[in-house]
């Protein structure tokens, strides 16, 4: 029996770990993007990674916010 509840602890912190992935390669992505748009737009670099940096720790709340709220981890 304690196998089985060992078993299910660790199927449930990899579950973890892969959504906390998945938020944070989402949220590079985004600033990635917005940086890129940004800089495209005719803005200074250094305001490109601050967009970029905003932009990731934006993602990064709203996508935790939302997994909580559906109580996906």
């Amino acid at each position: 029996m304690n196998i089985t509840l060992a078993v299910d602890s660790a199927a449930g912190s990899t579950t973890k770990l892969l959504v906390l992935a998945l938020i944070v390669v989402v949220a590079v992505v985004v600033g990635m993007v917005a940086g890129g748009l940004s800089r495209l737009g005719g803005t200074g670099v250094p305001h490109a990674i601050l967009r970029g940096g905003t932009a990731f720790a934006g993602a990064v709340a709203l996508l935790l916010s939302v997994v909580l709220t559906f109580d996906l981890l």
